[in-house]
């Protein structure tokens, strides 16, 4: 008789694709200006829209990848497939001639990394909702290995930025060699898993959910919030590190990492904490440390400054950022938490879409209205919604604790 480990032994192929399947989305974010502004002739804004236009792409054909990998009971093609159609559409961006075309690839970029990112989780959570997996049946076990390596992929591949130092156009090549790589290895070695978990969103019962506990609603507005600030952090603040202080991609990469690596690595530990202090505490604490770290970090010239300010703001993203997420899922009742964590992701999606449009809009109204140097300013704005997302949930701590 078979026991449970070898019946259902760990993906370990899954998850690393999931974690190199993170690496070009922030690989390429520090020589976005040499692609867009000194190649292209582009503005900051057309940087903002290169950004929020491959989130849109992976917003709207999210659901329809799982329409159809659940329609055809395969993932494995899926991902191989759309991996490798990634991978070329990373080859096809350098060669865009204009600004147009050149985001057109961006979108359809972004709908091909969707399929694969969203279909190597979902991977995970057939494993982890498969009631005979006695193994890992929601035990979180997947999910959570699952979460910190995709977002240590995201933390580990901006330093990776360093490879456009001489050659902008490198980071887009390495790009999509790593993503017609996963593509092989998805085709060759990938398996699907015998059950698979879908998750249906159904708007009447995420209302059914909202109705039971408009409480519900603050953990959405945190995600919003958090997702927003980091749109305005990998755009403008690292438009502002290139061109404002003079650093080069590989700089820029490292000192992104210093915000990007504590937040996955924190994820956590601070998960385990929450159990025993309650998610909202933590969600406070740090989302003020990160509001306030990245608020004044705008106003450095000085890597001896910055360094440290990055640094604390990454830990005040690691404090909050899984905690906003257990107490989204605690607050619904769980036969609507499908839907309620759909609603939770989606906010989160809109903030980083919205994002970097309005860091530049913001950042071109400061220069038109107010004299001299102002990205601290505008840090500090951006920042300080951390901070007042806090200030004005602060008076619902003790229902919050009584509803979970």
């Amino acid at each position: 008789m078979q026991n449970g480990g070898n019946r259902f032994p760990f993906p370990f192929l899954t998850v690393l694709l999931i974690f190199l399947t993170m690496l070009p989305v922030t690989m390429i974010v520090p020589v976005f200006k040499d692609l867009i502004k000194d190649r292209l002739g582009g503005s900051n804004l057309m940087v903002s829209y290169f950004m929020s236009i491959a989130m849109l792409g992976s917003f709207l054909f999210s659901p329809v990848a799982g329409y159809l990998s659940d329609r055809l009971g395969s993932r494995r093609w899926f991902i191989g497939i759309f991996a490798i159609l990634d991978g070329l559409l990373f080859f096809a961006i350098p060669s865009a001639e204009n600004l147009e075309f050149l985001q057109l690839i961006r979108f359809f970029e972004g709908v091909a990394h969707i399929f694969v990112i969203g279909l190597l989780l979902a991977l995970i959570a057939d494993r982890e909702n498969d009631p005979e997996n006695t193994r890992f049946f929601q035990k979180g076990i997947l999910l959570g290995v699952g979460g910190m390596l995709l977002s240590l992929g995201v933390g580990i591949g901006s330093p990776l930025g360093i490879l456009g130092k001489k050659n902008p156009l490198l980071p887009f090549y390495v790009a999509g060699g790593i993503m017609i790589f996963i593509g092989l290895l998805a085709l060759i070695f990938l398996r699907d898993y015998e059950y698979h978990y879908s998750k249906k969103f159904s708007l009447a019962a995420w209302l059914k959910a909202f109705h039971s506990n408009p409480l519900i609603s603050i953990p959405y507005l945190y995600n919003f919030i958090d997702r927003f600030t980091v749109g305005f952090f990998v755009t403008s603040f690292s438009l502002h590190m290139r061109e404002g202080l003079g650093l080069n991609p590989g700089q820029v990469g490292l000192l992104m990492a210093l915000v990007l690596i504590p937040m996955s690595l924190l994820s956590y530990p601070f998960a385990r904490l929450s159990g025993k202090t309650g998610p909202f505490a933590l969600m406070a604490i740090g989302s003020i440390l990160y509001g306030g770290s990245m608020g004044i970090a705008g106003f450095f010239q000085e890597m001896r400054f910055l360094v440290p300010s990055l640094l604390l703001a990454g830990v005040g993203a690691g404090v909050m950022f899984v905690p906003s997420m257990i107490l989204a899922s605690k607050l619904s009742p769980r036969e609507y938490n499908a839907s309620n964590m759909a609603v939770f992701t989606g906010a989160g999606s809109i903030g980083f879409m919205l994002g970097p449009i309005a860091s530049v809009l913001i950042e071109r109204a400061l220069q038109e209205n107010i004299p001299g140097s102002n990205f601290g300013i505008l840090s500090m704005i951006f920042g300080s919604l951390e901070i007042l997302i806090v200030i004005s949930t602060l008076p619902f701590y003790n229902k919050l604790r009584k509803s979970i």
